[in-house]
């Protein structure tokens, strides 16, 4: 299986792709397995295999050491251009994780594929992502709340001047009309 998110990111942002190698042949689906397992048994190395197996069959200790399989995790991009992005490696769930950085904007489709093993076949399954060109936002314009010497001094200021001239006037008026 294969998801990615966001499924709608933006130009320069990366996408997660997450997934599980998940082995379905028959034997995974036996009333025992299937109850133990019931988002399937995952995946191993062949390195792995033969503990996994005694495992998930006769009841065994689960291995602390077991290893997933390769995954690689290839995109389809706008352009038409196919290629590969990153390559991963499964855990003991089956579960698999690749980030990448998109390189044009536009719709992709990622492809996560499992080659196979001595002891799987392989797969492969596809989701997409769209990745949106990024839009300029007007940068806000800074206004400045209005300082107190601009509410109050101010115009005090300018009230006192045409004070003192109004009264300068008015003594220069009076000192004139005395004879």
């Amino acid at each position: 299986t294969v998801t990615a998110s966001p499924k709608v990111s933006t130009f320069g942002g990366k996408v997660l792709v997450e997934g599980t190698v998940i082995d379905i042949s028959k034997g995974t689906t036996e009333t025992e397995q299937a109850a133990r397992f019931p988002a399937g048994v995952p995946a191993v190395s062949d390195e792995s295999q033969a503990a996994w197996m005694e495992y998930v069959y006769m009841k065994q200790e689960k291995p602390a050491d077991t290893t997933g399989v390769p995954v690689t995790v290839s995109v389809l991009d706008p352009n038409g251009n196919y290629y590969v992005v990153g390559t991963t490696t499964s855990d003991a769930s089956g579960a698999f994780k690749e980030a990448f950085t998109p390189e044009v904007p536009g719709a992709y489709t990622i492809i996560a594929s499992f080659a196979g093993t001595g002891s799987y076949y392989g797969s492969s399954a596809e989701t997409a992502v769209y990745v949106d060109e990024v839009t300029a936002t007007p940068s806000p314009v800074a206004t400045l709340a209005p300082s107190m010497a601009d509410l109050y001094f101010i115009p005090l200021s300018i009230g006192i001047i045409v004070a003192i001239v109004i009264i300068g006037l008015v003594i220069v008026l009076m000192l004139r009309k005395r004879p």
